[in-house]
């Protein structure tokens, strides 16, 4: 069958900013595709051209986050000289997540926000691991004389998604107005990092940083391989 989607990546892009804020707003279960529609400030029809369903935008959505946050973290490993050490690797991680409030959501794994789709079994979401740094990571950057020798992967590991965490989930407890700026914490935090966890010569932080591209290209075929099963299993289903 020949596809009808019409070549219009402008309009498309307007609808899925509108689903974008809407979703973040509201919540995936919430909203439908006549609200996304009158936000786009197109008719319902014309959302429907370019994503068949609810399911298949979100999923468009999801997809141009993920990539975008791909996108904005390779950006700063290649430009920021810190990004290497763990700290820089801790504060370019939170950069680039908290850039987007989807992604953000996403991240946090925000049942408010991403709803039902978050328990969906063949979705996205559901096969993607969540942002951490691991224990192979902290092992590869160990190797690579980034990270001190003496500190136990797993409690290095455990910590640092402990504090990620924390970062992304803060809000729930305190008022955001009560925050220090951003920057400044996320500074701090990487400051302490580098501090406690970098060896005394002050380690090879371009080694980190080869360390690093292998692991987003990694990253990055997977997600590919496993967007490509999924439009395969649907292939076969229609």
């Amino acid at each position: 069958m020949v596809s009808t989607k019409p070549d219009n990546p402008e309009r498309e892009q307007r609808i899925l900013d509108a689903a974008s804020e809407l979703i973040v707003r509201q919540g995936y279960d919430k909203i439908t595709m006549s609200d996304v529609a009158e936000a786009a400030g197109v008719g319902r029809g014309i959302v429907y051209l370019h994503f068949e369903s609810k399911e298949k935008l979100f999923e468009a959505l999801l997809i141009r986050e993920i990539t975008h946050y791909g996108q904005t973290w390779q950006m700063y490993l290649e430009t920021d000289p810190r990004a290497g050490t763990i700290g820089g690797i801790f504060r370019g991680v939170l950069y680039a997540i908290h850039s987007r409030p989807l992604m953000t959501a996403i991240a946090r794994r925000d049942k408010r926000v991403l709803g039902s789709y978050l328990r969906k079994p063949d979705g996205l979401l559901y096969s993607l691991q969540s942002s951490s740094v691991g224990v192979d990571l902290i092992k590869a950057l160990q190797e690579a004389g980034t990270v001190r020798q003496d500190i136990d992967p797993a409690v290095a590991s455990h910590i640092l998604d402990m504090l990620s965490y924390g970062q992304l989930t803060i809000g729930d407890i305190k008022s955001p107005d009560t925050f220090p700026p951003y920057e400044i914490v996320m500074e701090t935090i990487a400051d302490m990092m580098d501090r406690l966890l970098t060896p005394e010569d002050g380690g090879n932080g371009e080694a980190g940083k080869a360390v690093l591209r292998k692991i987003s290209e990694a990253a990055g075929a997977q997600f590919e391989q496993m967007k490509q099963a999924k439009e395969m299993n649907e292939g076969q289903k229609s």
